[in-house]
């Protein structure tokens, strides 16, 4: 073993093993929870590993929510190209895991990914025993790639994405991660600057290759009679009226409720149906953010305690505290605002909202999706805010002037829509793989 992959093992060690029990501990009364931990640790249900069934095996490691869109439209593709093949796809959180499961249904092997340690990846990886492992986006562990690699498994990093922040930190492990980087086929990168980031850190220029992001190819919610089911459903649940003007914030950080909020109070003064529907981040941090809310004088609901049957909305704000139902929301907004960019957390995915032809405006941090962002903003579909002044104003805005919306919107959707395709160009590089490696 390498010097520094047994330092970094070694650190992982004694860093991890003594938090096992407390975690245990801590998680003993949430099934949830408790399963998460097992399959981390590796203790995975044989369940997972019949799913399987016989012929090429590609695993798919996506985090959350948004990379699992990514792995669902890179399945896609390769399934159309190889239907022969296996898909397995491991995400980090809940809130992943339930996605993969409701987005790739029996059409993948859903389960939590390892911890980078030893014992957990090794077990992993002999469940699964994937021909191709493909690491979504910027999942770069060493254990994970340095074992695959001595199983004989080929691997890639698709729809790669170094971004400014992480940038900073790979580089003052640049030694470690070069030796990761060495063990890895293909890069297939978004962008050229993070085709330029990944060089820096060591990656091999031969294989490092642009094939654009994957992420413009959700599906289309446009698309056959999707928008007239998401709009009458999100219309009833929210209890909407061709009156009420629809502001929907999604993946919220904090402090960025209380400047939404800010915005939202000022906007009322002039349009006094306006709605807000607010989606944090976290679900978690639901109750901080109710008392945000109610401190503002506002009436504050969540969607769980709205029933289309029985009871509706009965104020101003309601709080999206369930998970996969944000997408369907952008249905019947009118403006959105992507989250975690008035903070400096990289920002939120602006392709959602985007592709259902709503205006979008985001906080100056947008480094995880600048592409999306040029692109978006060129063509006029959103707009930087960087206060609650300036989410008012282009709010009012949007308001005031209807048909600018509606033009903002479609602006924003046709720009999406021209830079589709690149979960194809990343799937034929897993095929490649798959096809020199002789299965």
């Amino acid at each position: 073993m390498n010097l520094l992959h047994f330092t970094y093992n070694l650190i992982g060690t004694g860093v991890g093993l003594p938090l096992i029990a407390p975690l245990w501990l801590r998680c003993r009364n949430h099934p949830e929870e408790r399963e998460r931990l097992r399959q981390r640790l590796g203790w995975y249900p044989s369940g997972i590993a019949d799913h399987l069934g016989t012929g090429p095996r590609v695993w798919l490691h996506a985090v959350s929510v948004g990379e699992v869109g990514v792995a669902d439209a890179i399945a896609d593709a390769l399934t159309a190209r190889m239907p022969h093949c296996r898909i397995a796809v491991s995400t980090t959180t809940r809130q992943g895991l339930a996605q993969a499961r409701a987005r790739l249904k029996d059409r993948a092997a859903s389960f939590y990914a390892p911890l980078d340690l030893i014992g957990p990846t090794g077990k992993a990886l002999d469940m699964v025993r994937p021909n191709v492992l493909a690491l979504l986006e910027t999942e770069l562990w060493p254990n994970l790639i340095i074992k695959a690699r001595r199983m004989g498994t080929r691997i890639a990093v698709l729809n790669g994405r170094i971004s400014v922040r992480s940038i900073r930190r790979y580089l003052r492990i640049r030694p470690l991660m070069r030796l990761a980087l060495d063990h890895i086929d293909a890069f297939s990168m978004i962008s050229q600057d993070d085709a330029a980031r990944i060089l820096s850190i060591g990656a091999d220029p031969k294989r490092v290759h642009v094939h654009g992001n994957a992420k413009f190819d959700s599906p289309d919610p446009l698309a056959g009679d999707h928008l007239k089911k998401a709009s009458d459903w999100a219309a009833k649940l929210y209890g909407l009226t061709a009156n009420d003007a629809v502001f929907v914030a999604g993946s919220t950080r904090d402090p960025e409720e209380a400047i939404v909020l800010e915005a939202f109070a000022r906007l009322r003064r002039e349009f006094p149906r306006a709605v807000l529907i607010l989606a944090p981040r976290h679900i978690t941090r639901c109750p901080q953010v109710e008392q945000y809310v109610r401190q503002k004088g506002l009436a504050c609901q969540r969607r769980t305690q709205l029933n289309t049957e029985s009871s509706g909305r009965n104020g101003p704000v309601v709080l999206l505290d369930t998970i996969g139902e944000l997408n369907a929301t952008y249905s019947v907004a009118d403006f959105v605002f992507c989250g975690g960019s008035l903070v400096p957390k990289g920002g939120q995915n602006l392709l959602e909202p985007a592709v259902w032809a709503k205006p979008v405006m985001y906080g100056p941090s947008m480094e995880d999706f600048a592409d999306a962002r040029r692109l978006i903003e060129s063509a006029g579909g959103g707009c930087t805010v960087r206060d609650a002044g300036e989410m008012t104003a282009a709010a009012a805005e949007w308001l005031r002037r209807p048909e600018k919306a509606r033009a903002a919107g479609q602006a924003a959707r046709r720009a999406i829509l021209s830079h589709r395709g690149a979960s194809h160009r990343h799937a034929g590089v897993v095929a490649q793989l798959l096809q020199t490696s002789g299965v």
